[in-house]
């Protein structure tokens, strides 16, 4: 062996029995910290706008102000749901270097429907598109929820009215009733007071009467006896 070659193949080795420097990470930019907090923000209204569903309580009897309540909540959960994404969409948008890694990135995913393959492999906008149409699906059908659940409000509220209506109408005419009830019996004691009256003064007649005829008849009996 000649000693160049020796020394090629001490080189070699030396190589070989090296340790491999592990490879370095490039540092997170600012723009992905913000997008992952956004989208950790997110997916935590995301839940707590589930689980206020989930969890939606039960009225008791009439009272509906637990559902008034409770759909208050909703909205204010779905409104600050939709700035949320906003905010997640914003960051894409500002940072041009995001965005391209984003669009470079090939997540793996298991919705196959949001699965769209070319030439070159997974189109990550295709993948963007798909979860965007999966966020707004599920936005929908919260918005229709909180829509049913506005009228199915509108209509227990309405009930609830026109229950009140009757109630009010009802002592209404309790009242009305009875001031009737109470005139009735105050003009039949006027009547029998009037009645009593009439009668005393009749009786005062007759006896005013039988008095003038009895000295008439005296008289005459005396006028007889003396002649």
């Amino acid at each position: 062996m000649s000693l160049s070659s020796a020394v090629s193949y001490k080189k070699s080795v030396s190589r070989s029995n090296s340790p491999v420097p592990a490879s370095t990470s490039p540092p997170i930019s600012q723009g992905a910290k913000e997008l992952q907090e956004r989208l950790h923000l997110l997916l935590n209204r995301l839940a707590k706008t589930t689980e206020l569903i989930k969890t939606w309580p039960e009225s008791d009897g009439d009272d509906a102000s637990i559902h008034v309540e409770t759909t208050t909540k909703l909205i204010n959960s779905i409104i600050e749901l939709i700035k949320a994404l906003q905010r997640v969409e914003g960051v894409i948008k500002t940072d041009a270097d995001l965005k391209k890694t984003l669009q470079e990135c090939q997540v793996p995913i298991n919705l196959l429907d949001l699965l769209d393959h070319h030439p070159d492999g997974l189109n990550p906008e295709c993948f963007s598109r798909g979860l965007l149409r999966e966020a707004l699906g599920q936005l929908g059908g919260l918005k229709r929820r909180k829509l049913a659940l506005e009228m199915l409000g509108a209509a227990v509220q309405a009930g609830l009215d026109r229950k009140d209506a009757a109630n009010n109408q009802r002592n209404a005419n309790a009242t009305t009733t009875g001031a009737d009830s109470e005139e009735n019996v105050q003009s039949n004691k006027r009547k029998i007071h009037q009645e009593e009256e009439e009668n005393l003064k009749q009786s005062g007649l007759q006896q005013d009467g039988e008095g003038s005829l009895e000295p008439a008849s005296k008289k005459a009996k005396t006028t007889t006896t003396e002649g």
